[in-house]
């Protein structure tokens, strides 16, 4: 449902921290190229140009090895992922209010080896090259490791005559630059591949292996997130069919039965507003509503839904409960979102889809600042939602003569 725990609020935090990275690197390359300008504009006086140019030689030289080292593998032809037995079976207990944790399934998934390859091959044969070039190139390290202070030596006096200097000066300054942007280049390359090539070929990969789902909306959906997504519904449904056999049926069964009736095109146009911070969790949802001729339009927090309040006329609320707002978790947000609602909009029926944690430690609260119903089943909450706009048009319908 779209609310997340301490981890997950942190998880843009982490991500700015990530982004920063290519920042620090860029940063460190260019004061080692300026303490090599520094060196030509100062003592020892030495020709700049071909400082630069060896230097950048050498990082881009290292940048192209940390890019053969760094190269993602990839998982066998025909192989899948698959989470842990243990995570499969406790997936039902994971409070609805919490988002699966970024990286989890990446981190802790086993690999099922299918009978039959998918459809369209990956092409893996730079993952091969980079695999056969660095064994080659350590094997060869380790060989020649004692003539390697000799090789650097012969590399330093082929450079130094360009430098125009007397030759010890010479010879340390490229001992410098061979040392800093070779080391440098080196990490450059690695960490930016590793880091951020992983993710770019794990997409294209996805694309290729058609591992997201386009749904009749034109949103995409990844066919992992699908899945949690319809187990949860499956779950919400076979609760909601339990409380139906030990309870009598709700005042809504009518309306939604007849509703259920009606093709799509015949059903009333109405505007829903969807309010909660991780709106990918309630795809599903809102696609189910969509086919019901529901639009809905999402806010991630309490300013931006109040501000589209304003803008337009919502037939519905739709909020959740706990919820990250100006980048601190507030548990009970639904109830502030209501009483802010009921200020402005006293008619405006609100509806709280929530967890059944936050639903018994704030529903009572919610319900007293105005919320119409409150819920923890997306089936309910759909039911719900066409028995209150149902409502509404007949109201509506019931004024007009009147008028």
């Amino acid at each position: 449902m779209g609310k997340s725990d301490t981890s997950s609020a942190n998880a843009p935090a982490a991500a700015r921290k990530k982004d920063v990275l290519p920042y620090i690197l860029l940063f460190i390359l260019l004061a080692g190229l300026l303490a090599v300008l520094a060196g030509a504009l100062l003592p020892p006086y030495y020709h700049a140009v071909p400082a630069l140019l060896w230097s950048l030689g050498f990082c881009v030289s290292g940048m192209l090895l940390g890019f053969l080292f760094g190269i993602p593998r990839t998982l066998p032809s025909g192989t899948v992922n698959m989470a842990p037995p243990d995570e499969r079976t406790s997936a039902k207990g994971r409070s609805t209010d919490e988002p699966p944790a970024a990286g989890t399934d990446a981190a802790a998934s086993n690999t099922l080896f299918l009978g039959t390859p998918t459809p369209m091959e990956i092409n893996s044969n730079l993952v091969e090259v980079s695999d056969w070039l660095t064994k080659i190139i350590v094997g060869v390290g380790l060989i020649e490791l004692k003539s390697l202070p000799g090789s650097a030596r012969a590399m330093a006096a082929f450079i130094a005559p360009s430098l125009a200097t007397d030759t010890p000066t010479a010879m340390a300054v490229v001992g410098g630059i061979m040392l800093f942007f070779s080391v440098h280049g080196f990490l450059i390359g690695y960490l930016l591949t590793r880091i951020y090539l992983s993710i770019m070929i794990k997409r294209a990969d996805s694309m290729v292996k058609n591992e997201s789902v386009r749904l009749e909306s034109g949103k995409e959906i990844e066919v992992t997130e699908l899945s949690r997504l319809q187990q949860k519904s499956l779950d919400d449904m076979q609760e909601a069919v339990t409380q139906l056999l030990l309870a009598h049926p709700p005042d809504c069964g009518g309306t939604v039965a007849a509703l259920a009736g009606m093709p799509a095109a015949q059903k009333p146009a109405s505007l829903v507003l969807w309010l909660d911070d991780h709106p990918r969790n309630n795809t599903l949802l809102v696609e189910q509503l969509e086919r019901e001729n529901i639009k809905v339009e999402q806010a991630v927090s309490m300013r931006q839904a109040l501000a589209m309040l304003q803008q337009k006329h919502y037939a519905l609320l739709i909020t959740d409960m706990a919820r990250a707002e100006n980048g601190r978790r507030i548990k009970d947000a639904g109830v502030h979102t209501v009483r802010e609602v009921r200020q402005s909009q006293p008619a405006l029926p609100i509806v709280v889809y929530c967890s059944k944690d936050t639903l018994a430690s704030y529903g009572t609260e919610a319900e007293a600042a105005g919320a119409r119903f409150i819920t923890t089943s997306g089936t309910s909450l759909l039911a719900t939602v066409n028995k209150l706009l149902h409502e509404e048009r007949e109201d509506g319908a019931q004024s007009a003569p009147q008028a």
